[in-house]
This record gives structure tokens, C-alpha cells and sequence, in this order.
């Protein structure tokens, strides 16, 4: 029988297992003793000492980022492997300078920070996002993370972290669509007036000269700012086609003044149709709302997908956005009036039933006369007169007194409404045993975009109180003319109506088919007033006027 040691047995293990230990630890301390000679190099010496970052420790100093990289500054830095360059020319100093700005990110964020896994801005403006489904940042996956530096942090990268453009830059680099064609004829350099010097007066024509400073823009990206790294939209190009079937829908409802202008804003509203804010993931979606609130469907052909620096652009074949999807009524808040006779009896009231919980009142009085009741006797009258107020005590006596409003409208036939709900107890006495019901009666006159601004020209009579109303596309003697009762919330639609020659009291409503349309020739701004002196001018009773909102319905029948 071979005898066993069992002393052996116990010694050889331990001694296996102390081998083995001291191993480990020599290995732990010749990572803490590296990570201890990191924390006190900075970030380009920290790269210089990595053998698997030469090509990237090269690049650095050839586009002067290595100056960046020795500041007391807080950096990440995205460190591509020497295996990631491979085909990439790093001859080109000027790219090179462009690519290595991506790859250097203000302040240090390690793989346990939540903000990494958002987007980050590197050091040249462009954004860096994580994609969760390939853990890559732009393209980019950490192979070795959160190597500590005296200022900042190293991820080791298996790709080149990819420069993206942003969607303008995307734009410039596709001149054959019809979109990036008139989106990059808007581009204009204008004088820079903040950094611009005066250096004196010119002799001749006393204007300052100056030593002119000269900066681009862009009327499209002031509006849409799909040209700035700090805003994040999706972006969707229609091939030449698609634009074209909307260019071609779109244009009666866009006329100008000039057939350029027409063409030039047409055009204008194709490409702004497809903004919309944030990244946008079109998969299983049938239509998307833009930023100005337009239905778009997106179900045509997928072109391409370019994920930019600020965003994400789509190239679809076409998109068919509908007419009324396009031109859309227009309301015009009662509240937000531009301007008026006397803002010092417009009264803008809160009340819980108006749209916006605001409406606005005119200061006056209005007489009336009426079938009613005698209150002392319980007689009925065949006529009798009563005289309703707001306040007594503020009282307006201007003939058309008026409050102005604007709004943009297209070049189409609308239906026009408003609601005007007077809603003081004692205009509105059903019973007629009191002061009968006031008969809310108001006018609108207009002017249309590009036509004259309305203002007062006639006059009647020697009174400076009798002022007509000049400038109406109907004429002196024509407007739309809106008719209702205190105490009913309702939207009324207006109509045309005759008005007394030089007064313009109303006089009687138009029976002619178009008596209800209000047609605009060219699109713009529409400068309306609704105005009272709807009964009467006598002096202190000029009319009262109520407005909650005007709505300007387009008559579209076509898809």
C-alpha cells in the first residue's frame, strides 16, 4: 500500500493558490501604479504613452490640438485606435483638424455618467449621440473605458467617432434637389452692424462710413434653424418630382405681386413644410405634424436616411400634403387687436367662456328702438327707445370707432366669422317686460395685402364725429356686416352689406351669390376694423362693440 502524505496535501494547494495570489496582485499593482502615473500626466501625455494611440498622438500635434490637450481644461477624448486610421489620409491637415475637433468633448464624462448616453457637444460644435441598439457613439464603440487623467478622461475607441455635417451642410452637399437648390439661392451677406466700425462721415452725402464687417444669412435657417448645432430637428428632402406636385398644388394659394415673388414664396412654403422639431423616426408612421402644425404624410418611398450632426434627414420620393391640411383657417384673437381709435375704451376682459379666457368690449352706448314693455305700466309699446351701456361712466363718442386687427392669409375665397358675445345682464331681457334684447349689429372693413392701409376720409356734414371709413376693398358703401343678440354665445358668419352713403350706418344685406365669400387676389397681410356706428351717430351713442375672435375660413375643395 502506498502511503499518503497528507501534510503534502495541504501544502501543495496553499502554495498553488500563494503562487497564484501574488500574481494577481503584482497585476493590480502595476495597473494602480500606471493609473497613478496617468492621473498625473495630462491628457497628451497620457495618449503618448499608450502604444495602441500613436496614429492618434501623431494627428494631435499636427493640427495643434495637442496645445488643447495640455490645458488645466476638463476633456474626454475619444481615442481611436492606430487599427481605426487604416485608409484614412492624415496628410490633409485641414481635414484632419475637422475630424480630431469631433473627437474632443468639453468636460470629462465617464461610462458610469447618464448625461454620456443622451448627446454630447465635442469641442468644434458637433454633436456626438448614442445609439443604444449598437452601443456606438456615432458609429464609435468604447473598447476600454475611463482612463483618468490630470485633466480629463480617455475612451478607447474601435472606430473614428464619425464628424457628421448638420442638416445644412447636408443640404449644400445635395445641389441637385429642387429643395437645396432654392434653399441655397436665399443665402445673402449683409453688413454686420455689431462688429462693423464707424471711421467717420462721409463729406458728400453726410451718411457715417465704415470699415464693414460682412456675415452671411439665410432667411430660411433664421426661420428654421436647421444650420444650428444647438437645435435638433428632422429634416425630410422630396425628390425633384414631389416638389414639383406641390409646387404646382400650392401656387394659386400663394399669389404675390410678381410672378417671382409667387414663385420665390410657393417654393418657401414647400421647404418649410418638412421641419420638424427633434429626431423623428418615420417607421410606422403614416403622417407627422410639422413645426407650423401641417399634416404630412410620409408613407412615400424611403431614399436614404442621413443621420447629421443636429438632427436626422429623410429623402423621400414624394409626399401628397393635402390642401386643407395646408390652408388652414386663420383665427384672430379679440384681445390681440394692433391698434384702435382710442385704446383708452377697449376694454380687454377676462371671462372664463372666451377662447383664450379673453375677450374685449368698446366703452359706449347704443340706442335702440324696439317693441318693448313700459316698466312702470306693464304696457307694450309698438316702438319705444332704450339706450344700453357698458359704463355709463366711460363713454366713447367717436362715429366708426374702431379696433384693428392683422392676419396672414393666402390668396383663396374665405368664409368669415366672428364671436361677439355681449354678455351684460341687462342687454338681454327675453321677456321684454324691462329693456327688450340689444341687437348686437358690427361692421368689418378691409383692406387687402399690398392694397392701401384703411384709415378715415369721409366725411358728412360739418361734425368731425361723422368720419367714414376709407380704403374698404368693397368701397365707401359696402362691408361685411355681422348680426346677433346680447346674451347668445354663438359664431356668427358675416355678410355684405349696403351702408348709407357717407354715414355708413347699415343699411341692408347683399343678395348676390358672392354675398358671403370674402375673396383675397394675392396673399399677405389682411388689415381689418371692426368698427361700430352700426344704427346710429348720434353723438354719445355711437354703437357698442364685442369680440371673443375672428375666424377666417378658406374655401378649399380640391385634395
Amino acid at each position: 500500500m502506498n502511503c499518503i502524505n497528507i501534510k503534502s496535501l495541504i501544502i501543495l494547494p496553499l502554495l498553488a493558490l500563494s503562487i497564484l495570489m501574488t500574481g494577481c496582485f503584482e497585476n493590480a499593482w502595476d495597473d494602480h501604479a500606471k493609473q497613478d502615473q496617468l492621473l498625473k500626466s495630462n491628457l497628451m501625455e497620457a495618449i503618448g504613452s499608450q502604444a495602441e494611440l500613436t496614429t492618434l498622438y501623431s494627428v494631435l500635434q499636427k493640427t495643434g490640438y495637442d496645445k488643447v490637450l495640455e490645458t488645466p481644461n476638463s476633456f474626454t477624448v475619444f481615442a481611436p485606435a492606430n487599427s481605426a486610421w487604416a485608409g484614412v489620409d492624415t496628410s490633409n491637415t485641414d481635414a484632419m483638424r475637422k475630424l480630431i475637433g469631433t473627437l474632443v468633448v468639453y468636460k470629462s464624462y465617464y461610462t458610469s455618467d447618464d448625461d454620456l448616453y443622451t448627446s454630447i457637444k465635442s469641442i468644434n460644435g458637433k454633436n456626438i449621440f448614442y445609439d443604444k441598439n449598437t452601443q456606438t457613439f456615432n458609429g464609435a464603440k468604447i473598447t476600454s473605458a475611463d482612463l483618468r487623467t490630470a485633466n480629463g478622461v480617455i475612451h478607447l475607441t474601435d472606430k473614428i467617432v464619425e464628424r457628421r455635417n448638420n442638416i445644412c451642410e447636408y443640404l449644400n452637399s445635395k445641389p441637385d434637389y429642387l429643395q437645396s437648390q432654392f434653399i441655397n439661392k436665399l443665402n445673402s451677406r449683409v453688413m454686420d452692424m455689431d462688429k462693423s466700425v464707424a471711421t467717420g462721415v462721409d463729406g458728400v452725402s453726410g451718411k457715417i462710413k465704415y470699415d464693414t464687417v460682412w456675415k452671411d444669412q439665410n432667411s430660411f435657417f433664421e426661420k428654421y434653424g436647421l444650420n444650428n448645432e444647438d437645435s435638433i430637428y428632422t429634416y425630410v428632402v422630396v425628390e425633384n418630382n414631389g416638389f414639383n406636385l406641390l409646387y404646382n398644388k400650392y401656387k394659386k394659394y400663394f399669389t404675390m405681386a410678381t410672378e417671382a415673388q409667387t414663385d420665390s414664396t410657393t417654393r418657401f412654403n414647400v421647404c418649410q413644410d418638412f421641419v420638424f422639431k427633434g429626431i423623428v423616426d418615420l417607421t410606422g408612421k403614416d403622417t407627422l405634424v410639422n413645426v407650423d402644425g401641417v399634416k404630412v404624410p410620409v408613407t412615400g418611398e424611403l431614399v436614404e436616411t442621413y443621420n447629421s450632426s443636429n438632427g436626422r434627414v429623410y429623402v423621400l420620393k414624394e409626399s401628397n400634403i393635402r390642401l386643407k391640411d395646408k390652408i388652414k383657417p386663420v383665427i384672430i384673437e379679440g384681445e390681440n387687436y394692433s391698434d384702435a381709435s382710442d385704446a383708452y375704451f377697449v376694454l380687454a376682459r377676462y371671462k372664463r367662456w372666451a377662447r383664450g379666457e379673453r375677450d374685449v368690449a368698446l366703452s359706449c352706448g347704443e340706442t335702440q328702438s324696439d317693441t318693448l314693455y313700459r316698466r312702470t305700466t306693464g304696457v307694450r309699446d309698438s316702438i319705444a327707445s332704450r339706450t344700453y351701456l357698458i359704463n355709463s361712466g366711460l363713454v366713447s363718442n367717436i362715429q366708426n370707432f374702431h379696433i384693428g386687427y392683422k392676419a396672414n392669409v393666402n390668396s383663396a375665397n374665405y368664409d368669415v366669422y366672428y364671436v361677439a358675445y355681449d354678455d351684460m345682464a341687462d342687454h338681454a331681457d327675453p321677456t321684454y317686460r324691462n329693456f327688450g334684447v340689444l341687437k348686437l349689429v358690427q361692421k368689418l372693413y378691409i383692406s387687402m395685402p399690398g392694397a392701401k392701409p384703411l384709415g378715415y376720409g369721409i366725411v358728412s356734414g360739418t361734425s368731425s364725429n361723422n368720419r367714414g371709413v376709407a380704403n374698404n376693398y368693397l368701397g365707401d358703401n359696402t362691408c361685411f356686416v355681422g348680426v346677433g343678440k346680447a346674451g347668445v354665445y354663438e359664431r356668427t358668419k358675416l355678410k355684405k352689406w349696403s351702408t348709407v352713403n357717407l354715414t355708413q350706418i347699415v343699411s341692408a344685406p347683399l343678395t348676390t351669390p358672392d354675398a358671403d365669400v370674402m375673396s383675397v387676389p394675392q396673399a399677405g397681410t389682411l388689415n381689418m376694423w371692426l368698427c361700430n356706428t352700426a344704427r346710429t351717430i348720434n353723438a354719445s351713442r355711437q354703437g357698442l362693440l364685442f369680440l371673443d375672435y375672428i375666424m377666417l375660413v378658406p374655401r378649399i375643395t380640391e385634395e
